[in-house]
Parts: C-alpha cells; sequence; structure tokens
C-alpha cells in the first residue's frame, strides 16, 4: 500500500503566515469577507495540531490516510483561493497606485478596477468558493475525533535551527568494504588477453543501490589503468534503451567534441573510426535491456579496437549479463555487517566506528539489519542521524511504525524513512523532482526557479532572498544523499533511481509524467487532481497528446523537457495555446521552452493570475501580448533564445514581483524598457542595450542592487557622459560575475575614443569577476583594472575587434584564467613582455590557461617571450587547444613549449609560426590552412608531431609534399584520418600508402594531383571531390574495409574503381555527385551487398540505375536528383524490397509511378518525387488507386508537378502520414480527406496559389483543420 505523503507540515504553515497577511486582511475586510479568513486559520492551527500525528498512524490506517488525502485536496484549493484574493489585491493596489489612465487599468478586467466589490466576489466566483472551503473544513474537523487523532507538540524529528555546514557531504570516493571487489576488477582489466578476442566485456550485476556505480567510478579513476587505456568513455544507459544515444555518448567521449550526425549509420562509422587500434575502457553503467540484437548492434564499433580493449557493464538484471558476455559476472552484494556499521558511523557521526559512541552502537546494528546492508539505504538513514546525538533520536528512528509497514513495499522502508524524516518543507522540494524522468540531469538554478514559483519556498525573513532559501534547500538534500552530482557534467544533478521512485510514490497523483500513461495506455486511471504535468518534448506534438489534460483543472505546472540535452527544432499545435492554457487558470509554472512553431502568445494569458515561471526559450515570438503585464505575480520571465523578439511590452515595470529576465540571444531586441529600473525585486537582467533617447539608461543599473549572474551591455558608444557608467555601480554587484561590454562595430567619426577609454574604466566590476568580454571598444589602450591581480578570480577574457589598442594587457599572472581569446586587435604589433605580468616567469605565466585563441590581427609582426632573447621560450603547460588564425605579418615568435596541447589550428600565416612550436607530444589533432611559403609540412616543425590523430591541410598554394619520404609515414601509427583540400601544386599523394592505420581519407580540389598510392592503408571512408587529372584508383586493398565512399570525379569509370570481381561487403554508404561522364553501372549491379544507402546526385548523362537493384535487401534509403537523363529508375521491377526513403528528383521524363510498385515497399516511411511528370493530372486513375502508395508512409513530398489537379484516393489509406510537403503544384484544387490533415504534424505548400487560398488564416475552408497541426508552412511562412 502506497503511502499517502502530503507535505502538509510546510503547506499549512504557509496558508496560516498567508491568512495572517495584513494587507490581505485589508482588501478582504473592505470586501466583507475577513471573517472567513480568521474562521479559516483557527480551523488549520486546530488541524495543524494533529496533523503530525496523523501523518505517523496513515500506514496503518486507510481512513486516516483518507483523511489526509481530502486534506491535500482542500489546502491546494484553498492555496488558490487565497492566492487569487492576494493577486486581486495586489492588481487594485497597482490601479490606484497608477492613476485612472494607467496601461494597466485599461488591459485588467472591469471587476479588478470597479470599485464595486461585490461584483467581483460573483464575477470569478469567489462566493461559492468560500462556501465549499467552509464545508470541506467543517467535515475535516468532525473527523478529527472520530479517528482518534491527538495533539503533538513535536512531530518527526527534523533538522532545527541554522542549517548546519555541509561537513558530511557524501564522497564516493570514501567506500566502505569495496576493497575486495575492486581488486577483482582491476585484476579482470589487467589480465591477460586471449589473442581471438579483441575486446572483453566484464558484467557487474547487483541490484539497485547496492553500490555498483560507486564500485565502478573507483576502478574507472584508479591510477593503475593510467597509461592502460588509449581512451575512456562513459555512458549511463537506463532503463530505455537508446543505441544512437548510447552510441552518441561514447563517440563524443572518445573524440573530445560534439557530435551533430543524425544519421546512425554515419554513427557507428565515425566511432568505429575512433576506435580503430585502441586500446580502450568504456563503462556502459545501468544496462536493463535484454534484447540481444540491440547489443549485437551497439557492439559493433568496439570489434575495431585493439586486442585489450574493456567494456564494463552494470546491470541489476543477471540475464542482461549473460547476453552481453560469456564471461562469469561480477557480483556485487551487501555490505558485511561490520562494512555496514562503519558506514553508518561515516555518515551519522563522522566518524570511522562507534567507539566513541559505545552507547549508540547497539542501536545502529540493529539499524543496518533494518537497512538489510544496502549501502545506498544505510546512507540515507545516516542522512537521519548525522545531527542526532541523544539516543532517544536513535530509538524513534528504530522504532518507527515505516519499519514495519513497508516491509513488502517496493520502495525501501530505509528509503522512505529518510524522506519521513526531512523537514517539512524539504518534503515538497524532493518529491517535485517525480517530475522529472529517471536519469534526468537538472541545473541547480533550473530547479530553484522552479521551487519559488510553486511556493514551496516561502518564508517571513525579510534579510535574506527566496533563491537564498532556495540554495539552502538544495544544499541540504544534497548533503543528505537525495541529490548527487553528474558523473558527467560537473554543473549538473541528478537523483539515484530508487529516490525517483521514491518521489514517486511519495508525490502520488499530484505528480505526472504525461508520456508514462501514453506509453502505458493508463489514461482512464489518471486522478483528476494532477497539480504538476511534465512530458518529454517531441520533434511534434499533435493537440491529440494533450487531450487528457483537459481534465486538469487546478493544474499548477506544465512542463515539457528535452529528450536530450542537444536538441533542435520542435512545434506544437497551436491550438494547445488557443484552447487548453486559458482552461488551466491555476497555473504556477509554464514552458513553452523549445517549440518554434510559437509565434504568438494568446492575450488570454493574462487569465493565468497565478502565474510565477514563464519559459518561452528558443519560440518564435516576435512580441508579447500586451496583457502580459497584469500577471503581477510573475517570478521568471525566460526569453532565452527567442531570435525572433523585436520588443518587450510596455508597462513591464507592473511586473513587480519580477526576479529573473533572461533575454541572452535576442538579436533583434534594440531596446530594454525603462520601467524595468523600477523592478527593485529584478536579480537576472542578461541584456542591457544603451540608448541616447529610450529605454533603459546605462545608469538605471545603480538601481538594480541585487542583479547577479551575467550581463551583456551594447551599444556604449551612446554614452554621452561618463557619469552614466560611474552610476552603473558595476563594482557595487558582488554576484555579477559574467559582463560582456560591447560598443558599435562602426568605427565613424562619431566615436569618442576618450570618453570610450572613461566609460570603460568607470564600469570597473566586483573583484568576483570570472567572465570579461569586450567587443568594438575604440579606447587605444584597454583599462588598467583589466589586468590587475585583484581579479583573479578570472577564468575567461576575450577582446573581440577592438581595433584601436596598440597593445595588450597584463594577463599571465591571473591563476585560474582557462580560456583567452584575442581577436581583430588590428593595431597591435609587438605581444611583448608586459603580457606575462611583471612578476612571472615563463614558468609561472599562464599556468592554468587551457584555450588561447589569436586571430584577425593583420598588423601583428612580433610576439616576444619574457626577454628579448631569439631563443626566449614560453611555456604553457595546461594549454589543450591552440589557435592562430588570419596573422599574416607575425614572423618572430618566442619558443612554445605545449606539452599538454592536443589540438592546433593555424590558418592564413608564416610558416614560420609553425617552427616556434615545440614539446608537441600530446598533440593529436593538426589542422593547416593558407600558411604563406609552405612546400612540406614536414619542414615547417622543428620536430614533427608524431602521435597526430587527425590531420587537415587546405588551401595551401605552394604544397608539393605532405612528407617527403615514407619513414615519417611508418611512425605515424596512430594517425587515421587524412583531408587535403585545395592544394594546386600538389601531384601526388604517394606518402598516404605508408601510413600503418589510415581509415579516412578526404581529398578535394586538387586541381594537379594525379596520383594515389597503388596500395592504401584498408580504409572506412574515402571521399574523393573535384580532382580532374586524377588517374585510376585502386581500392583493393579496401574491399572488405570500406564504409563510406564519396565521388565527384568528372571521368568516373565505376568497373574500373569497384572492379568486377570484388565483393565491397562492408560498405553501406555510397554517394555519386556530379560524375559527368557516368552514363552506366557495371553489368551485374553494384557489388555491395550490404549497401544502405545510395545517392546519386548531378550525373547528366546516367540513364539507368544499377542492375539487379532487387538483391540490394539492406538498401533503406535511395536518392537520385537532378539525373535528367534517367527515365526508368526500375525497368524490370527491380526496386530495392526494403527501403525506407526513396527520392526521385529532376530526372527526365519518367514512366508512371503506378508502374514503380510502390505499395509493395512495406518498410518505406519516406517518398520524394520532384519533376518528372510534366502532364501528370493525377496520379492514378485505375480501379486499384487506393493501393497506390504504400500504407507505412509517415512523409511524402511532392514538386513540380504543373498539371497536377487531384490528389488520389490512395491518399485515403494513408493513415500513419505525418509529414506532408507539397510545392510548385499551381493546379493543385485539394488536399487528402480531412481526417489525413487532422493527424499531420507537418504541413508545408509553397507556390500552390489555389491550395494556398483554402488555408489562409481563420478564412479558408481548411484552416479549422489545419489548426491542429503543429507546424504550418505556406509559401515558407508560418501561418501561426
Amino acid at each position: 500500500m502506497a503511502m499517502v505523503e502530503v507535505f502538509l507540515g510546510a503547506f499549512v504553515t504557509v496558508l496560516l503566515e498567508k491568512l495572517a497577511s495584513g494587507e490581505l486582511l485589508k482588501f478582504l475586510r473592505r470586501v466583507g469577507i475577513d471573517a472567513h479568513l480568521k474562521e479559516w486559520r483557527t480551523t488549520l492551527l486546530m488541524i495543524k495540531s494533529v496533523l503530525s500525528d496523523a501523518e505517523n498512524k496513515q500506514t496503518a490506517n486507510e481512513a486516516v490516510k483518507e483523511w489526509l488525502n481530502e486534506l491535500e485536496n482542500l489546502a491546494y484549493d484553498l492555496d488558490d483561493l487565497v492566492d487569487e484574493l492576494h493577486t486581486e489585491a495586489l492588481q487594485r493596489r497597482l490601479v490606484g497606485a497608477e492613476g485612472g489612465t494607467s496601461k494597466v487599468r485599461k488591459l485588467l478586467p472591469t471587476c479588478c478596477t470597479d470599485l464595486a466589490y461585490s461584483d467581483f466576489m460573483f464575477d470569478r466566483g469567489i462566493a461559492s468558493k468560500l462556501q465549499d472551503t467552509n464545508v470541506r473544513l467543517e467535515v475535516l474537523v468532525k473527523k478529527i475525533s472520530m479517528l482518534s487523532l491527538m495533539e503533538t507538540t513535536r512531530g518527526l524529528p527534523g533538522k532545527k535551527g541554522k542549517k548546519l555546514q555541509m561537513t558530511s557531504l557524501v564522497d564516493e570516493s570514501d567506500v566502505h568494504g569495496r576493497e575486495e571487489d575492486r581488486e577483482k576488477i582491476i585484476e579482470m582489466l589487467l589480465g591477460a588477453e586471449s589473442s581471438d578476442s579483441p575486446i572483453s566485456v566484464i558484467p557487474i550485476v547487483g541490484m539497485g543501490g547496492v553500490g555498483k556505480t560507486t564500485l565502478v567510478q573507483l576502478v574507472y579513476n584508479d591510477e593503475r589503468l593510467n597509461g592502460e587505456f588509449d581512451l575512456k568513455a562513459w555512458a549511463c544507459v537506463s532503463d530505455e534503451f537508446d543505441a544512437f544515444r548510447v552510441t552518441k555518448i561514447i563517440l563524443e567521449a572518445v573524440s573530445g567534441g560534439r557530435c551533430d550526425y543524425e544519421d546512425f549509420n554515419m554513427l557507428q562509422v565515425k566511432l568505429k573510426e575512433n576506435l580503430l587500434n585502441k586500446r580502450f575502457l568504456i563503462v556502459l553503467d545501468d544496462v536493463w535491456n535484454e534484447n540481444y540484437g540491440d547489443w549485437n548492434i551497439l557492439r559493433r564499433p568496439f570489434l575495431s579496437g585493439r586486442p585489450g580493449s574493456k567494456i564494463i557493464v552494470t546491470s541489476r538484471h543477471q540475464r542482461v549479463a549473460k547476453i552481453m558476455s560469456p564471461i562469469s559476472a561480477h557480483h556485487v552484494t551487501v555490505l558485511s555487517d561490520d562494512n555496514a556499521l562503519s558506514l553508518l558511523a561515516h555518515h551519522a557521526l563522522g566518524t570511522k566506528n562507534f567507539d566513541v559512541r559505545q552507547d549508540l552502537k547497539e542501536m545502529g546494528e540493529y539499524l543496518v539489519k533494518r537497512c538489510k546492508n544496502l549501502p545506498l539505504a544505510v546512507k540515507a538513514v545516516g542522512g537521519i542521524l548525522r545531527t542526532k546525538v541523544n539516543p532517544k533520536d536513535w530509538e524513534d528512528v528504530l522504532n518507527n511504525e515505516i519499519w514495519i509497514n513497508g516491509e513488502n513495499s517496493e520502495i525501501l522502508p530505509s528509503l522512505k524513512l529518510s524522506y519521513q524524516y526531512l523537514p517539512p518543507q524539504l518534503k515538497r522540494c524532493f518529491a517535485y523532482r517525480a517530475i522529472f524522468p529517471k536519469d534526468y540531469e537538472f541545473d541547480k538554478s533550473e530547479l530553484l526557479y522552479l521551487w519559488m514559483a510553486e511556493g514551496f519556498l516561502h518564508h517571513s525573513q525579510q534579510e535574506r532572498s527566496t533563491e537564498e532559501l532556495g540554495s539552502d534547500y538544495f544544499d541540504e538534500l544534497l548533503a543528505r544523499s537525495f541529490f548527487q552530482q553528474s558523473g558527467f557534467n560537473s554543473s549538473c544533478f541528478v537523483m539515484h533511481d530508487l529516490l525517483n521512485d521514491l518521489a514517486i510514490s511519495v508525490a502520488g497523483d499530484k505528480c505526472l509524467m504525461l508520456d508514462d500513461k501514453l506509453k502505458e495506455n493508463l489514461q482512464s486511471n489518471i486522478s483528476a487532481k494532477v497539480r504538476h504535468l511534465s512530458f518529454i518534448r517531441h520533434f511534434f506534438e499533435s493537440y491529440q497528446k494533450f487531450n487528457l489534460v483537459n481534465k486538469f483543472q487546478s493544474l499548477r505546472t506544465f512542463l515539457p523537457l528535452p529528450i536530450n540535452k542537444y536538441v533542435g527544432q520542435n512545434f506544437m499545435s497551436q491550438r494547445v495555446l488557443l484552447d487548453l492554457l486559458p482552461k488551466l487558470c491555476c497555473l504556477r509554472v509554464l514552458s513553452l521552452s523549445g517549440y518554434d512553431s510559437i509565434y504568438e502568445l494568446p492575450s488570454s494569458i493574462s487569465n493565468l493570475r497565478h502565474l510565477r515561471y514563464l519559459n518561452l526559450n528558443r519560440t518564435s515570438l516576435k512580441r508579447l501580448p500586451e496583457s502580459l503585464i497584469t500577471l503581477v505575480n510573475l517570478q521568471v520571465l525566460i526569453l532565452r533564445n527567442c531570435d525572433k523578439l523585436i520588443k518587450l511590452p510596455p508597462g513591464i515595470e507592473n511586473l513587480i514581483n519580477l526576479h529573473h529576465l533572461d533575454i541572452v540571444n535576442t538579436d533583434l531586441l534594440d531596446e530594454v524598457p525603462e520601467g524595468i529600473a523600477q523592478l527593485g525585486s529584478l536579480q537576472t537582467l542578461s541584456k542591457l542595450i544603451v540608448s541616447k533617447s529610450r529605454g533603459l539608461k546605462l545608469k538605471d543599473l545603480g538601481k538594480l542592487s541585487l542583479l547577479q549572474g551575467e550581463i551583456y551591455i551594447m551599444e556604449l558608444q551612446n554614452v554621452v557622459n561618463v557619469q552614466e557608467a560611474i552610476d552603473a555601480r558595476l563594482m557595487h554587484k558582488p554576484s555579477l560575475n559574467k559582463i560582456r561590454l560591447a560598443w558599435s562595430n562602426n568605427f565613424d567619426d562619431s566615436r569618442n575614443e576618450m570618453l570610450e577609454a572613461e566609460v570603460l574604466n568607470a564600469l570597473k566590476p566586483h573583484e568576483n569577476l570570472s567572465s570579461l568580454e569586450i567587443d568594438f571598444y575604440g579606447g587605444a589602450q584597454l583599462s588598467g583594472w583589466i589586468g590587475d591581480m585583484s581579479f583573479f578570480k578570472l577564468a575567461k577574457i576575450r577582446f573581440s575587434s577592438c581595433k584601436n589598442c596598440m597593445s595588450l594587457p597584463t594577463l599571465g599572472h591571473l591563476p585560474l584564467l582557462r580560456e583567452l581569446s584575442i581577436q581583430g586587435m588590428n593595431q597591435v604589433k609587438v605581444v611583448g613582455v608586459e603580457f606575462y605580468g611583471n612578476l612571472c616567469s615563463e614558468k609561472l605565466s599562464f599556468q592554468s590557461l587551457e584555450t588561447l585563441t589569436f586571430e584577425d590581427m593583420p598588423e601583428w609582426e612580433e610576439w616576444h617571450g619574457l626577454s628579448l632573447e631569439v631563443e626566449a621560450t614560453v611555456e604553457f603547460p595546461k594549454l589543450f587547444e591552440l589557435f592562430i588564425r588570419r596573422c599574416p605579418k607575425l614572423v618572430r615568435l618566442p619558443i612554445l613549449s605545449l606539452p599538454s596541447t592536443f589540438g592546433v589550428k593555424v590558418e592564413e600565416c608564416n610558416e614560420v609560426v609553425l617552427n616556434c612550436m615545440h614539446n608537441l607530444n600530446s598533440l593529436t589533432h593538426l589542422k593547416l590552412g593558407k600558411i604563406f611559403g609552405l612546400t612540406s609540412v614536414l619542414k615547417a616543425f622543428q620536430r614533427f608531431p608524431l602521435k597526430l590523430e587527425n590531420f587537415e591541410i587546405d588551401h595551401c598554394d605552394d604544397l608539393a609534399t605532405l612528407w617527403p619520404n615514407d619513414n615519417i609515414s611508418r611512425q605515424l601509427d596512430n594517425l587515421r584520418k587524412v583531408v587535403v583540400k585545395r592544394c594546386p601544386q600538389l601531384l601526388s599523394l604517394q606518402e598516404i600508402g605508408a601510413l600503418p592505420v589510415v581509415t579516412s581519407l578526404s581529398i578535394d580540389s586538387c586541381a594537379a594531383l594525379e596520383f594515389l598510392p597503388k596500395s592504401i592503408s584498408p580504409l572506412t571512408i574515402l571521399a574523393i571531390q573535384n580532382c580532374p587529372l586524377l588517374k585510376m584508383v585502386e581500392l583493393e586493398e579496401c574491399r572488405t574495409s570500406l564504409e563510406s565512399l564519396i565521388i565527384n570525379w568528372g571521368n568516373l569509370n565505376m568497373t574500373n574503381l569497384l572492379g568486377s570481381s570484388h565483393n565491397y561487403s562492408c560498405l553501406t554508404y555510397l554517394n555519386i555527385y556530379s560524375c559527368d561522364d557516368l552514363e552506366a553501372f557495371p553489368l551485374g549491379g553494384l557489388p555491395t551487398p550490404n549497401l544502405r544507402h545510395l545517392h546519386i546526385t548531378d550525373c547528366r548523362r546516367l540513364k539507368t540505375l544499377p542492375d539487379q537493384m532487387e538483391l540490394l535487401s539492406s538498401l533503406k534509403s535511395l536518392w537520385v536528383e537532378n539525373c535528367t537523363s534517367l527515365v526508368e529508375p526500375f525497368p524490370q521491377g527491380n526496386i530495392p524490397p526494403n527501403l525506407t526513403s526513396l527520392a526521385i528528383t529532376n530526372c527526365g521524363k519518367l514512366k508512371p509511378l503506378a508502374e514503380w510498385d510502390l505499395h509493395k515497399l512495406t518498410s518505406l516511411y519516406e517518398f520524394v518525387v520532384s519533376g518528372g511528370y510534366p502532364e501528370l493530372v493525377s496520379f492514378s486513375n485505375n480501379d486499384d488507386e487506393h493501393n497506390f502508395f504504400p500504407p507505412s508512409l509517415t512523409q511524402l513530398w511532392l514538386s513540380d508537378l504543373p498539371k497536377l489537379e487531384i490528389l488520389s484516393k490512395g491518399f485515403q489509406n494513408l493513415t500513419s502520414l505525418r509529414r506532408l510537403s507539397i510545392s510548385k503544384c499551381p493546379n493543385l484544387v485539394a488536399l487528402p480527406m480531412d481526417n489525413q490533415l487532422h493527424n499531420l504534424w507537418s504541413l508545408w505548400i509553397d507556390d500552390c496559389p489555389l491550395i494556398k487560398r483554402r488555408c489562409s488564416k481563420y478564412k479558408g475552408d481548411y484552416w479549422t483543420t489545419i489548426s491542429y497541426v503543429p507546424e504550418v508552412l505556406i509559401d515558407g511562412r508560418s501561418i501561426y
């Protein structure tokens, strides 16, 4: 029986404080209903006195549980009512303060401005709500005696007084009783390998909470593994197996960069390339999937690794272990009694054992037994006891009823108990996490904003902000192990699966993840009392998905969540905003983040009078409705990445409770309203555009004393008096730690260099600054404070296009500086000793610098070390990446010692820049572009970097050879990827043939290149483009390895390229384009039995596709474009049987589609046809037209069919169609039937005037239907 947890201790306390509000009572006295509040307060005090007893008894008494349930629902409703009354009072006060002509007065309903208060009572249904509340309270009070609930003077033990310092934060490296486990796994990792197995999978199995992940973390970071593996990666798999996501995580980890591939095949190819001949260690944590086929697909790239590579898998299930590895799993069991007791002592007492508290030891022994020696449970109980020194407190925990009644529950009794012993205010905060999915990484500030909006952070202490209180709550939950820092992103946090289950359990039916219920078909079981709703944000959100939400009349939270951290466009049906949101009048939290289809908000948003949090991040809004300013409770307004936003609503000063206004990346917004200066509670203002005439002024920042986080101050050339900068008082804002200052990019005669220097000097910030960016500054010198040692916290500095600056400030002595970027400093000729600082030596300067960029410095000639000696050396001990671009005059440099640098990019510079780079022992990625005078890459370096993995060279006009002999090639035994572009003097690449492990070769626009080596190391990826003189290429040695082939070769002969007898069994991707001489493919078809993607483009002489296409059973994607001689793609009906995507565009006059047998393609989900049918009026005129398209189609693209008038009846069978695009069909008069349109997710109509008229907003006969479609574009513009 699930426990009903109602957080009522905190809830009732907050309600009592609200009911005692003097301002509210004053207003209600005028309305004549203040007596109700006084009665409610008395009744709630009575209920509060028995609340602790009820919460203790609920697990054993169903009637008490039901009483608490009724009380919880009433508390929510009463809170809504009190908040509505408070909002009414606040709005009336604003109207009175603004006067009769104020914008607020015009926008508010008449009942809010009319002095006839009796009208307000009935217009808003207040009278009936008062009566209902009275009746429900009376019923609850009567049941107190019936249930024998007793008054208590103390509730469950909780934290008292001032929050303790976080001395008991969980240290996962301080693990008890796992030494033997660790040694066994280390031995398995370092043990001898069998010669026939490239990788070994080591399964770690154990129940949830037993410490599998913690154990593997210890192993993963063990110093004994240093140097044993070339690459390491960690991926959390979780209960929803997603091979694409897991592959992407591993690829990003081993490649060190972001991966944007959308195609799973390319992901696997890239991962295989990165792992080739590398000894790697990969951890797959928390695997649930028991499908051998899924594992078999996921593991394919791992097989390219060097013998000795290892994969560690953690899972709760033995069956998973058997599927993934023949090796016997290592089982992680619960702790021994002694180790469990030691762990409890560590978390409860901060000691190794109970030697100093023998009086508690016996109870500790009983407690760990009740925790069943499970580490997660022991730590949770330790968190309860960590501030308790009285044996009576320990006895209370030991004897709590929850141990008995929770014995058979899915939720561990120990975890329930740890929750039960939380202070009431923390219970609500923790349980709210139930709206987030498992393994969801959350940001601290994100969660604080939500807690604040939901009213969980209510307090009466005026000296501390709500955010500070929320931060305390968060840190307390972190210290008690309810939250833990993410192992993948140090700025984010996660929650253990078992604790997530606990949150869902205690939240009951008040929190709902919509996707779970829709997936499980449990809509009918969902309570109408849901208060907090979340759902995973998908590419398209149909109207039907949200039908269920109509029953949630008291909903407080509407929160879409990203499916992963890299998200693209998303679209939501406009009808959701128009029909659904106005009904959700109790919303506190509304997020529409990420929905590009939202171009405007309905003015009815003013109905959301309770709203505190509004997130419109990355929507397409141009303006906000003026009615928004009536939302006087709004605390957080997020407009980040709204790149179409041009204006904020006037009267924004009426949002008197606004704390955070995020307008980062709103490039079209050219004014911040001056009324913002009146918002005394504002803490976040991320952008200010300085204007000479209108909007917020620079000096107004001085009034916003609470500003924190980041701010971008633009158009500083409009400051006319330095006093404005002084009045901004940046020096007095200690929490403002990221500042970007920008002037205009127009350096005309109107600029005042002297004034700009004074302004920059006056804008000196507080010494807590961690990030400084300066753009388009016009002064000759940067201010002295920039190099001041007092700014020792600076971690990032960027100067961009400060074109008049003659020199750089002193920066080398800043101890925490990690990122330095200097761009567009046109007047700098010398970077001298002052750059490092007077107190620095070569070995002390830039000790923490990780990324260094010099870019667009046309006059820079000399870069000195700490002395003017020619051989002076500058060491960058931690520098990972060095970028020097477009510095054409730089000819004198010190010796640059770069022992940790793995990436170097040099473009449009002299060869001498490369010659000064020394100690490149860690360099793996090298990109060179337009290096003046470079004839040989080898000669450019004093000592060639032999650990290269990726090498790219582009636009080097004098390059004759990469390196002149094969000896260097043979030593480059890590070089896997080579890219050569636009090197017109390059005749041969024979040296490539001696590279032992190269797997990817791309050659582009090398006009003189004639020869490639006859023998090349087995490639997996080959691209040859725009090399007109290139003779025949032999791929025989690649026939068992080549996976991707891209060819743009005018005189291409496919027979010579692939041969006639070889079978390219690994080739899955073939792209042929702009091969003008290609007329036909080899007889007998392509020797590529496992080909999955075939793209043929701009081959204008090609007459037929390859023979025997029907044998290509693995082919999924076939795209043929701009092959104007192609008339009959599949002359013998030899269409590949398993296609999922087929596109034929701009080819010859094609034979009728009816003869293609498309209906046989049962897996086809995407079909594209453009051109080829100049006379087509209808797709089919025969009796079988209902079978014309396969019912599996989800995407259909029709284009350039000038005489097409109607779509056949066959469209009626496309019940799965979700995306329809029709363009350049000027005579088309009708779309498919309404039911097809109603189910669409995306509709694009372009250059179809007759259809465009019928889709006209509000006027066209299709409008009612298509308004339910999330994305509708007519002639490239959204109809919304």
